[in-house]
This record gives structure tokens, sequence and C-alpha cells, in this order.
């Protein structure tokens, strides 16, 4: 039972859990000024490096708060210590299970610093590079097309068809809607101002697509009810400056050649290893015994 808490414990927490275990307060080696000793746990000490070591190897979402409230990482700090000596004193430190456990996390740890030396740091977008892209696919780097459309909404096909035959003999969009639709946008005249393409309900937007400036369309059918819209106005797409999309283009370059790094890298490493697949072995694992139930 022993060896199943122990991997769930882990399988929760994950390897970085184990990382930080690993970082252990400062020992006496070089006795460092007291003026950047943050905490004393009996012979131990808590150093202004420990602190700073400890919040580096944090995730980036969680640095920021280990900053904001540093007396509670402080405790959580002392609060491993004190554990960790007792984790000592049981001799878990020499524990099958906990040993393999660390294997496994130093496998993972190790495995991250290759990539991040190889394949992360390895990877660096020029400026030129950037603004090839950049003259090469400008399509992408467009801003969507913006229309603007006056909407009124009913509950009925009959009522739709009665207020665009009122349209049609000449009747106001606007009057209507205020009158008629119930669309919150009826106090303004069904004006639903400016919008992006691909924001709306598809069957709407497809219908306010297809509109000239001013054009009323037929009733088109939504989840909502029936509707009728009228285009007031038209934005087409413009080109972004460079300057607005060079940071997404660096992500977007970047992110596609560490893919190519990494396929690249393990290929090589595949070929050279004389890689044999047991299918018969393969087959049998997975398969619980009574003895792995235990």
């Amino acid at each position: 039972m022993r060896s199943t808490s122990l991997k769930n414990y882990f399988t929760v927490f994950g390897t970085f859990a184990v990382f930080c275990l690993l970082i252990q307060v400062s020992g006496c080696a070089k006795k460092p000024p007291e003026r950047d000793i943050i905490a004393r746990i009996g012979k131990d000490i808590v150093t202004v490096e420990d602190f700073n070591d400890r919040v580096r190897h944090l995730p980036e979402s969680y640095r920021e708060l280990a900053l904001k409230k540093k007396d509670k990482f402080v405790q959580g700090i002392v609060n491993d210590t004190l554990l960790f000596r007792e984790a000592l004193k049981k001799g878990l430190d020499r524990d099958k299970d906990v040993l393999k456990t660390i294997e496994a996390a130093k496998v993972k740890i190790l495995i991250a610093r290759y990539l991040n030396d190889n394949v992360e740091d390895a990877i660096q977008i020029g400026e030129d590079e950037i603004l090839k892209e950049y003259e090469d696919n400008k399509k992408l780097y467009m801003t969507p097309e913006v229309l603007r459309v006056s909407n009124i909404l009913v509950g009925t096909r009959h009522e739709a068809e009665e207020i665009l035959a009122e349209l049609t003999r000449g009747a106001s969009f606007e009057e209507l809607a205020r009158n008629k639709s119930m669309d919150p946008t009826a106090q303004s005249g069904g004006d639903i101002g400016y919008f992006p393409v691909g924001q709306l309900i598809p069957e709407f937007e497809n219908a306010c697509k297809s509109l000239q400036l001013d054009e009323i369309s037929g009733i088109v059918r939504t989840k909502l009810g029936y509707h009728i819209v009228k285009l007031t106005d038209r934005k087409s797409p413009i080109e972004k400056p460079l300057d607005e999309v060079k940071e997404n283009i660096r992500t977007s370059l970047s992110k596609k050649h560490k893919q190519v790094k990494f396929n690249d890298l393990l290929k090589q490493l595949r070929e050279n290893a004389g890689i044999k697949i047991n299918e018969e072995a393969l087959a049998k694992a997975g398969e619980v015994t009574n003895e792995s139930k235990k």
C-alpha cells in the first residue's frame, strides 16, 4: 500500500515537486553574513540565495505569488526542512520506492535540461526572417473585416413577413426596430454596432456579409428567432503594421523551428540507437497481476 500512495503523491504533484524537495537549505561549508540569513532551523539556515533559488525554480505563474507572500513562502521552506529531517530519520532516503521515484525524476529533469540546451536555446529568430515571413504572408497579418448592422428580431415568421412588407413599402427600419423588435438593440433602432467577422451566429453573420451597403436582407432564421438585417457600414481588412505583429511572428517561427529541431534530433538519435521492439513482450505489458495489486 505504501508504494501505491507514494506513486499517487508524485502523480499529483509531478516531477517538479520531486525537484523542489531536492533543493535543500544551505549547509555550513561557507558561513554567509548574518544579514543574508532569513531563517534558522536548528543548525540549518535559509539564506537570501536559498530563497531566490527556490523562487527561480518555480513555474513562472507561481513566482509572482511567492514574491508577494514572502513570509508564507519562507514558512514553506521551513516546513520542508522539518519534514525532510523526519524523513531522513525514518531512513526513507534509502527506501526502494523513494529511490525509484527520485531516479525517474532525475531522468525527466535531465531530459528537460538537454532539450532546453539543444532545442529551446538553440533557436534564434532574426529580424530578417521575421520581415520575410511578414512580406511573404501578408494575408495572415490583416485586421478582420468589420461590419456594422441593424437588426429587427421577432418570434415568428409571420411577424417577420409583415415587417418585411412594411419595409418594402418604404417604412423606416429604425422605427420598426424600436416598435417591434424584441432584441435589446431595439431602443437604438436595432443598431448592433461594429463587430469583426467571425464573432456572431453563423446564419446571421452570413446574411450580413452578403449585403451591400444600406441593403436590407430577407428573413434570416437563427436559434434566437427571425431576423431582418440592414448593413449600415463595412470596413475592409487592412494590413497590420510589422511592429504590431512582430512578436507574434517571432513566437510562431520559434515554435515551428523548435518542432523541426526536436524532430530532427530525435530522428538522428533513433537512427543510431539500434532500436528493436519485441512485439510478443509488448503484448504482455500492462497486464494486471495479483502481485502488482499487493
